[in-house]
């Protein structure tokens, strides 16, 4: 079989995108034998070669991400055939796709002048991701597929501890800035529904038949009015009105912003995080200087103030809660317990507490209690 386009399938090259990707020792080696049985498979090598043609063909990362799309949707179909001819090895078909995609990403970087070290930085998600899926299943693989194709189509980039991706606000919420003393405060956007207790109604599944209320917000020359959120991350019933002469809008929806992710590997600690953000805006500013960003914007199972009252005050996750402005996302307890416990649901007579914040949340779900997510903005001054 021709290989053309699989090149990227030969041991040689492998070997040479590794320098790059720095895979662990057994990674590489499981990585070896799935692109040789692929190379030697004329059906599995047809199919990626099709799958990983239809991305690297792109101009942009914007036509990179539109066919980019369609593939994990893809791969899952394939899972069956997969299994059958792959057995064991049928999760590093996603890998194979990842690597064929990364002479096109390597090329992006060099047409935009960003540097190797960044892309070095960026693709060590690969080697995160990996290390999960052998952890949890005892073989090598990928199942974040869809998130390592952000990565590979220059989306998202990582610079020191957090990772960046630029997007448009869609959270919610009106940031507004009091002139003088640049105190900051959230209002929610109108038409959100809100529990009594101030989450979004239908957090955990919970709908509140009895207590739900919805969110106003006015605006005009005289006055701002609206439901605020407090400083914990929740939604107030009682509006606000904020004088028009003293505090200004700085953030709504559909402006420009950093989406902010925190990859595993390293403890959370506050100089590093806020590093990152002091390194993010330059970069941004330097090499998509026709998108500025006016804020940072992070939602994740680390963000529900829950958990800061629940660990010691001096800790990482309360200190990265502390460099944000907190507020309220419709979302559950599962992604907590799959980061923490590594599965969806959680049972406190067999959960392990061989650490703190395992012990924090076993003890609060004993006491019927529920995490869930919460979201945090940062302005860009």
């Amino acid at each position: 079989m021709s290989n053309g386009i699989l090149d990227f399938l030969e041991e040689a090259s492998v070997e040479e995108a590794n320098k790059l990707l720095r895979l662990p020792e057994p990674a590489v080696k499981a990585l070896l034998d799935a692109a040789e049985l692929v190379r030697g498979h004329e059906e599995l090598g047809e199919l990626l070669r099709e799958i990983v043609a239809g991305v690297v063909s792109a101009a942009d990362p914007v036509g990179f991400a539109a066919s980019a799309a369609h593939i994990p949707g893809k791969v899952s179909s394939l899972e069956a055939l997969l299994q059958a001819e792959m057995g064991n090895q049928a999760g590093m078909f996603a890998v194979l796709i990842v690597l064929g995609c990364l002479e096109w990403t390597k090329r992006y970087y060099q047409q935009y002048g960003i540097p190797v070290e960044v892309l070095e930085e960026t693709f060590g998600d690969l080697s995160l991701w990996m290390n999960h899926y052998e952890r949890r299943l005892g073989r090598w693989g990928l199942d974040e597929l869809a998130w390592l194709l952000h990565h590979a189509g220059g989306k998202l980039f990582r610079l020191g501890r957090l990772q960046f991706m630029l997007t448009v606000l869609n959270h919610g919420i009106v940031v507004v800035r009091q002139e003088g003393t640049g105190r900051i405060r959230l209002l929610s956007e109108p038409g959100i529904s809100y529990r009594k207790d101030g989450r979004v109604d239908g957090t955990n599944g919970i709908l509140d038949t009895a207590g739900v209320w919805t969110a106003s917000y006015e605006e005009d020359a005289k006055m701002i009015v609206g439901n605020p959120i407090d400083e914990s991350g929740f939604a107030q019933e009682e509006p606000i009105r904020l004088p028009a002469t003293e505090w200004r809008v700085v953030l709504r929806g559909g402006d420009r912003v950093l989406d902010m992710h925190i990859p595993e590997g390293e403890p959370l600690r506050q100089a590093p995080c806020e590093a990152s953000m002091r390194r993010a805006i330059p970069f941004f500013d330097t090499y998509f200087p026709h998108q500025p960003v006016r804020a940072f914007v992070c939602v994740s199972w680390l963000l529900d103030r829950q958990l800061a009252d629940l660990l010691p005050e001096d800790s990482n996750i309360g200190a990265f809660q502390r460099l944000l402005h907190l507020f309220p996302v419709r979302s559950d307890e599962k992604d907590t317990y799959r980061r923490v416990f590594g599965a969806e649901t959680l049972d406190p007579e067999t959960a392990p507490r061989d650490t703190g914040l395992r012990r924090a949340i076993v003890q609060h779900a004993e006491s019927g209690r529920l995490l869930h997510g919460g979201g945090g903005i940062r302005i860009a001054d």
